[in-house]
């Protein structure tokens, strides 16, 4: 099991860790590390069914379509490209074979979605006027409620 914590002094206006997003290109060069990208602004998002990249990764890392696949967001849905990536997240797991979607992301590089949420215990809390996130891979589950 690994996992992450973050404290927030006042309550988080969002959740935003670093990640790296790693190419699904083969490399020849035994024992060298496949392109990739690192950010400090990728954010967690409940409410995105899927993990997002912006643009600038997929430019970045020279990254090949796998599909299309539609999106829907406040300005409706759109057809967008796919891309098989592998995302490191915070606590140091590699998740590999991730499908994700390419589109404009304003403020952040990426958006991490349910696909990957799902796969953790994630909990977010605001005790004491402070929002503490944290997430641990794989889930433990056994959770009665």
């Amino acid at each position: 099991m690994s996992s992450f914590n973050l404290t927030y002094d006042g309550f988080a206006d969002a959740i935003i860790t670093n990640a790296i997003v790693v190419s699904d290109k083969e490399q020849n060069d035994v024992g060298c590390f496949p392109p990739h990208f690192y950010t400090d602004c990728a954010a967690w998002d409940t409410g995105a069914q899927f993990t997002l990249i912006s643009p600038r990764i997929v430019e970045k890392l020279h990254l090949t379509p796998y599909r299309e696949g539609g999106i829907m967001g406040i300005g409706g849905k759109k057809t967008v490209k796919t891309y098989k990536i592998a995302i490191g997240l915070p606590n140091g797991i590699l998740i590999h074979d991730v499908e994700v979607y390419c589109s404009d992301l304003d403020d952040y590089d990426m958006l991490i979605g349910m696909d990957i949420i799902t796969m953790t215990d994630f909990c977010i809390t605001n005790a004491d006027l402070r929002t503490k996130f944290s997430f641990r891979i794989p889930s433990e589950g056994g959770l009665d409620f």
